[in-house]
């Protein structure tokens, strides 16, 4: 299974074993992912479903505490009164209740693993300026630099409002793919990007270097973002 809908609880029929079979499917798939090194879209869906499940067992348990309790006695020791709990969970709240215990660690152990691969590329990146970087660097060209060609990946970056999960986040478009070599530099290829876009005449400009062969979309392009947005201090 490739993509686990948003309402994956409640879609379908309510089964534990079925629901179990659908989440032991996703997971796996994930971890192939993983294993590949491609980190996104998997890793903000893990976070997502990860923390409805949680929000989920809160509601459920704050429900529980403001439903009515009989008074069942006095602990004579401390003097705090002792209630009976009147709520009785049904068999569907039963079955729902053994799915999230089940996916709720199933999602932790995947997400560990997703934060520790995305801080182990992180390591192995580094982001330098190409030139004079400006006051302004909320926009501005990243530069990715594959390991095996002499190759340039640009993208265009802006920094933007906020996603779903109430985060800052940069907007990247793709621009050109170039290839460098004698008289075209890095600081030529940026003084050629100036003169194609006007609306940036003093651009920031950063090369994205790493050590290994990432895949450009499912990790390093979002890595370095996110490494970006804690550089403009705003992550």
């Amino acid at each position: 299974m490739t993509k686990l809908h948003n309402d994956w609880l409640t879609e379908g029929i309510l089964d534990f074993e079925y629901k179990k079979y659908v989440l032991m499917a996703y997971l796996q798939h994930i971890g192939i992912q993983f294993t590949a090194n491609k980190l996104y879209p998997y890793l903000p869906e893990l976070k997502l479903h990860f923390d409805t499940c949680v929000r989920i067992r809160a509601n459920q348990q704050a429900i529980r505490h403001f439903m009515p309790k009989d008074l069942k006695g006095v602990n004579v020791k401390s003097w705090e009164l002792i209630y009976e709990d009147k709520y009785q969970e049904d068999s569907y709240i039963n079955e729902f209740n053994q799915i999230l215990d089940y996916a709720i660690p199933g999602f932790s152990k995947m997400l560990e693993e997703g934060t520790e691969r995305f801080s182990e590329v992180g390591e192995n990146i580094k982001i330098s300026p190409v030139g004079i970087v400006p006051l302004r660097i909320e926009e501005g060209y990243l530069f990715f630099c594959h390991t095996l060609e002499s190759m340039i990946t640009i993208f265009q970056y802006e920094l933007a409002l906020y996603t779903e999960m109430q985060e800052r986040y940069l907007k990247t478009v793709f621009v050109d793919s170039v290839r460098l070599g004698f008289g075209n530099s890095l600081a030529q290829i940026k003084v050629d990007l100036v003169k194609r876009n006007k609306s940036l005449p003093n651009p920031a400009t950063y090369i994205v270097e790493s050590k290994y062969e990432y895949p450009l979309q499912e990790t390093l392009l979002p890595v370095a973002k996110k490494m970006m947005l804690k550089q403009m201090n705003v992550a």
